[in-house]
């Protein structure tokens, strides 16, 4: 990649990064309405979509070529995601007396026994796509060492988490599986070199919790 197409793309991804901790603020000012809200939120994802078009027709034809080779990872990665979120959070809860989830996790449970619908699309759509964008493509496209991109995006996602929630040790503490959880994705958009697939993880991922929830 020439040194003009690298500055574009670092300051396309620091533009895009800004935007997604800007917007709630931007829609705050703007709307006073929660379908509005939603509206808003649909196309800053639509827009996302638009910018990295090219990103996900490159991925999906990878995808279709090499699926069979894919499947296999995609399910290891799902279940190490389970298996490190269990084991952290049963840590945890022994070394430092903390029950309970999460203050993001528990807003996400309390809403899905207000409306089921919505927060299946948000946790199975919304978020891995847009979160991925932020928290790894954009991640990505800035940092170009292996280890050091896992750890930074797996670092930024975790303080993103707790600071638009709560400060609290509570809250800090059972939020460290946030932390296993984006090394293994990234990793595993390391390893692939395919953003897409990274988002159907955590599709897939999030998808199997909220049926979990149903049960």
């Amino acid at each position: 990649m020439k040194e003009k197409e690298k500055s574009n793309v670092f300051i396309k991804s620091i533009l895009v990064i800004i935007s997604y901790f800007a917007l709630p603020y931007v829609i705050a000012l703007i709307s006073k309405s929660n379908l509005i809200d939603i509206m808003l939120y649909l196309l800053y994802a639509f827009i996302l979509i638009f910018l990295y078009k090219q990103v996900f027709i490159s991925d999906f034809k990878d995808i279709k070529k090499n699926w069979k080779k894919y499947l296999m990872r995609m399910l290891i990665s799902i279940v190490l995601i389970f298996v490190s979120m269990v084991l952290i959070n049963l840590i945890v809860g022994v070394l430092f007396n903390v029950k309970g989830t999460s203050e993001n996790d528990f807003s996400l449970l309390t809403t899905f026994k207000e409306n089921s619908l919505i927060v299946v699309l948000l946790t199975c759509i919304y978020y891995p796509l847009v979160e991925g964008i932020i928290f790894r493509k954009s991640v990505r496209d800035i940092i170009d060492n292996k280890w050091f991109f896992i750890m930074f995006s797996a670092i930024f996602y975790f303080f993103f988490n707790i600071v638009y929630t709560s400060m609290s040790f509570n809250n800090i503490m059972s939020s460290v599986c946030y932390l296993s959880t984006m090394m293994i994705v990234s990793h595993f958009y390391w390893k692939t070199n395919n953003f897409t697939l990274s988002v159907l993880v955590m599709s897939i991922f999030n998808l199997v919790v909220c049926l979990l929830s149903f049960m």
